[in-house]
């Protein structure tokens, strides 16, 4: 066998498994999967070497980045389907469990190499960015407790029909830990793997077929290890969505008016979750959601005192003719609407292909930069007041 040179990312490709579907993710630009497992030294009195080390559980963080181009990504990570996106909108409360497959091409054939599966892995974080010169973006990190490479195919099985009983595709070979699955998601709920005989939440696997107590609703999705049959590696492949949407095509709304000479913006959100252990398990219960933080910045070039007036006073002109941040407790109540476009569309109005909306928005900081020869920038920092900030399909009605 000839040793492989190097992976370039062309050969890489990563796929995010939901609560009710999984996606193999375009426009993907960068990916990473780390793990820490904390160790303890032991020593004891009369040795002058170290017994040897105390593993904790280890700490699993995946991050990745993509151009945003639509609400696929965001859609497979709330859980819901991108062909029947709530017409309300989606909080990013809602970003919640996944499970991520990175698969690497053979050299020769169009088929894996190699895999590696992340289980029930909870979003810590996101970011939105838009440039005026860039390519729109939106990154998230994950953090979970359990990672396995594996030297043949990660396959996902998804059943629609079916009760309680389902047929998988290939033969899955048995885990370290005895199960047969990596995991199975039944209507968004992951279950737990028995021997024989399942109890509510779980399933049992013999030969290839899964057997669950529970009744499916919608669907079932099963994730496991096997020598899948032929060639399975086919070219990430999204034709229907946008290539990228560079700030030409971000609309920046507050209060619902349009903003000039906006340069940049970024919306960053921490989920605030808190890891869940118990005594007897090797990996982490789960992640507990506490209520999410959502800020950002807005990069404006300096012109007049309008937005300044606009973000504190609700309103331009309001009739202020002196603004200072941090004074009083009103809030202006504005909100920040960011519509993505279709770059494609050349008849006015432009297609709106996402929106993003923060309801009301509340300036804590600024920064005013002038070098010579440059022109003036303003940076507005601004926190959601209520933690808000919803993603819709199109435009918002």
């Amino acid at each position: 066998m000839v040793e492989k040179l190097a992976i370039p990312s062309k050969e890489l490709a990563a796929k995010i498994v939901g609560k009710i579907d999984s996606f193999l993710a375009s426009r993907v630009q960068r990916v990473s999967i780390n793990t820490d497992v904390p160790s303890n030294y032991v020593d004891e009195m009369g040795n002058s070497l170290h017994v040897g080390e105390s593993f904790g559980i280890p700490s699993i963080t995946v991050s990745f980045s993509a151009f945003d181009v639509g609400v696929k990504i965001f859609s497979v990570m709330t859980g819901t389907d991108p062909d029947s996106y709530p017409g309300a909108g989606v909080d990013i409360s809602s970003l919640s469990e996944v499970d991520i497959i990175l698969y690497v091409k053979d050299d020769d054939v169009s088929d894996y190499l190699k895999s590696a599966h992340a289980r029930k892995l909870q979003v810590r974080d996101f970011s939105f960015t838009y440039n005026v010169d860039g390519e729109s973006t939106e990154d998230y990190t994950l953090i979970g407790s359990e990672k396995r490479w594996f030297k043949n195919d990660v396959l996902v099985d998804k059943f629609t029909t079916g009760t309680t009983s389902f047929e998988l595709g290939d033969t899955p070979i048995q885990l370290k830990s005895g199960n047969y699955c990596l995991s199975v998601i039944l209507d968004g709920v992951w279950l737990t793997e028995v021997a024989a005989g399942p109890a509510t939440g779980q399933y049992s696997v013999s030969g290839t077929t899964l057997t669950t107590f529970d009744s499916r609703s919608s669907q079932l999705l099963a994730v496991y290890h096997a020598v899948g049959v032929g060639n399975n590696w086919s070219d990430v492949s999204d034709p229907v969505s946008a290539i990228a949407i560079q700030g030409k095509d971000v609309s920046v709304l507050i209060a619902a008016a349009g903003v000039s000479r906006v340069q940049s913006i970024t919306i960053n959100g921490s989920m605030n979750v808190q890891e869940v252990k118990e005594m007897g398990s090797r990996a982490v219960a789960g992640y507990q959601r506490q209520v999410p933080n959502v800020e950002g910045t807005i990069t404006v070039l300096d012109t007049d005192t309008e937005l300044i007036d606009l973000l504190l006073n609700g309103s331009a002109p309001s009739g202020d003719t002196e603004f200072e941040l941090g004074q009083g407790c009103t809030t202006s109540g504005v909100s920040l609407e960011i519509k993505l476009l279709d770059p494609c569309d050349t008849t006015v109005p432009y297609t709106v292909l996402k929106t993003i909306y923060i309801p009301e928005i509340n300036v804590n900081g600024d920064s005013y930069t002038a070098n010579v020869n440059n022109n003036a920038s303003q940076v507005f920092n601004f926190r959601s007041a209520d933690a808000q900030c919803l993603v819709y399909s199109g435009a918002r009605a």
